[in-house]
């Protein structure tokens, strides 16, 4: 109990200042526009995905966190082996015993530039602006002025001046990505975000407190083992103020085409590792254009006591679609994130 009191009471305190740091999925390659926006259109020929993430449900109320987004490639004849891609991403999250909600919407646009006639490397820029809502119910939190000596009572004023509890901001984000086919098995990607480039002011004290930039870097490898077996390792390095979150590890697919099967089927199993926060096991399953993703984090920082080294869970679903007219469809498909 004394630890989940004192989570609970660092989660209040990281509300109060909003020194904020942005949402995080373990699963970072199955939310692509929030990955990269440079990744948007990066589908054949477009994509429907979502993602949810449950967290801490064993030391306080979960933390919620779910994105839904849809991007496609639009084709224009003149750019010949050019592609251009746009989308929408919505994502929301609820911080728990800390009362805060999320919403955000943002429209995604990229400019995929092929550097070479046969379209194995490309180099990518993508845009996102979009607008972001959060809200805080500070009326359900406790305070320290609550606290009466050894009593605590929770009707005491909690004099606290929050001015606005709800608060609206303009956020735009840019990405860059290139992409490499070497040979026939193996395709790289490497990648670099900025996000919150309008520096949007964010307080819900009426305070000129404004949100840091977050920067990322990110990269992928996809190598054909044989005619069935691939091998999908990936890393993501990124930081915000003075957090920093790396993780790396890898997948392998199986690809099984049989005769009673009319589509390709690809299970998947894969192993991260987040330095000093959670080991994250995954699985997915894809069949006819359509996968199933999911993760759990087994927590191993110092919280692993409280937690009985439960962290977080995910579950993501994505579909790549085909348009009706063949020839519509182009380059590039290269990204080797596991399945994106």
């Amino acid at each position: 109990m004394k630890k989940k009191l004192l989570l609970s009471i660092a989660i209040l305190i990281g509300v109060l200042v909003l020194d904020a740091q942005d949402i995080h999925y373990s699963q970072f390659y199955a939310s692509p526009m929030n990955l990269n926006p440079a990744l948007s259109g990066n589908a054949q020929d477009y994509r429907i995905s979502g993602i949810y993430r449950n967290q801490w449900r064993a030391v306080s109320t979960p933390f919620q966190t779910y994105s839904a987004a849809g991007d496609s490639r639009i084709p224009i004849k003149k750019l010949k082996k050019d592609v251009l891609g746009a989308g929408l991403i919505f994502t929301g999250d609820r911080a728990g015993d800390a009362r805060m909600m999320m919403n955000s919407l943002y429209v995604s646009i990229a400019y995929h530039k092929s550097l070479t006639k046969n379209g194995n490397h490309y180099v990518s820029l993508g845009v996102q602006p979009g607008f972001v809502q959060k809200s805080l119910r500070y009326q359900q939190l406790l305070f320290p002025s609550q606290h009466l000596g050894n009593d605590f009572d929770p009707n005491a004023s909690q004099n606290e001046n929050i001015s606005n509890p709800t608060i609206t901001y303009f956020d735009l984000n840019a990405g860059l990505l290139i992409q490499n086919r070497i040979g026939k098995r193996i395709s790289l990607m490497n990648g670099f975000t900025v996000y919150h480039l309008s520096f949007p002011k964010e307080s819900f004290l009426g305070e000129a407190v404004r949100l840091s930039p977050r920067f990322t870097v990110h990269g992928g490898l996809r190598v054909q083992l044989n005619e069935k077996w691939f091998l999908t390792p990936n890393y993501i390095f990124q930081f915000q103020n003075a957090s920093r979150e790396f993780i790396v590890g890898s997948g392998v697919e199986y690809h099984l085409k049989s005769s009673g099967l009319k589509h390709l089927l690809i299970p998947s199993l894969g192993f991260w590792f987040r330095p000093g926060d959670a080991a994250v096991i995954s699985a997915g399953i894809e069949y006819a254009r359509m996968r199933f993703m999911a993760a759990y984090d087994v927590n191993v920082s110092n919280l692993s006591s409280a937690s009985n080294n439960r962290g977080a869970f995910e579950i993501a679903l994505i579909y790549t679609g085909l348009f009706s007219n063949p020839s519509a469809a182009g380059s590039p498909v290269l990204v080797p994130c596991p399945r994106m």
